[in-house]
């Protein structure tokens, strides 16, 4: 079900990238290479990030291995089958149990088919998904990098990616929605890729360090400058 996309030093992509933006190359050199997970089955991809809703992933992933061992091999069918008590010990929301009860009663019904929408556009998909109550865009956005691997999508609103950006650029305050948008113009069609480098190194903690003093990274230790 899931699909790994390794995105290597000497890929062209991540060479082309490295010409964009002496930031960006900085960061790029001192991380490697990235990878991106994709879970083909569509229900399984909108569920995990339905979870990941306003939680940390480490949060997230909790809750999704707690769900995927319940309920087996995890299908709109098999999540109705099981009761409100038992989801809300998983340490899921009512908000979001409901949220995912909707999503599986339009798949079961026929209303989102989501084989069919893999043709459309970006933002067609996004339309759609979205108006179904529970999805918003950022879920929407995530499903369309980790369901569909798709490299040409932004999520302005990630938070991730604006702190990202705040660290690389040394701004006072965390960027808006148009400001992420004017700083990703420049890596058109990449912005899957690009994004893949900020989570990796806010997963790393490497903004705990100013990010002028970053060098390199080996082996998950970060290696400082003498400045």
């Amino acid at each position: 079900m899931e699909e790994t996309l390794t995105f290597k030093f000497d890929d062209k992509r991540v060479q082309y990238l490295i010409t964009t933006d002496d930031k960006l190359s900085k960061l790029i050199k001192c991380i490697g290479n990235v990878e991106l997970k994709v879970e083909s089955d569509g229900f399984r991809c909108i569920v995990k990030y339905i979870i990941g809703q306003q939680i940390s992933d480490k949060a997230r992933e909790t809750i999704w291995k707690r769900l995927c061992k319940l309920c087996g091999n995890l299908t709109p069918v098999t999540f109705m089958e099981q009761s409100y008590e038992t989801l809300r010990s998983l340490g899921l929301s009512s908000r979001k149990i409901e949220y995912m009860r909707i999503l599986s009663n339009c798949l079961i019904d026929g209303k989102i088919e989501l084989k069919k929408m893999e043709s459309l556009s970006n933002k067609e998909i996004i339309n759609k998904l979205i108006s179904i109550k529970g999805i918003g865009c950022w879920t929407a956005e995530m499903y369309l990098i980790f369901g569909l691997g798709r490299l040409d999508v932004l999520s302005p609103n990630d938070r991730t990616i604006r702190r990202s950006i705040q660290w690389m650029y040394n701004l006072e305050h965390l960027p808006r929605e148009q400001e992420v948008m004017n700083y990703f113009k420049k890596w058109e069609s990449n912005e899957t890729i690009v994004s893949l480098y900020f989570w990796k190194a806010i997963s790393l903690g490497l903004q705990k360090v100013p990010f002028n003093n970053l060098y390199s990274v080996r082996g998950g230790i970060l290696y400082e400058t003498e400045s």
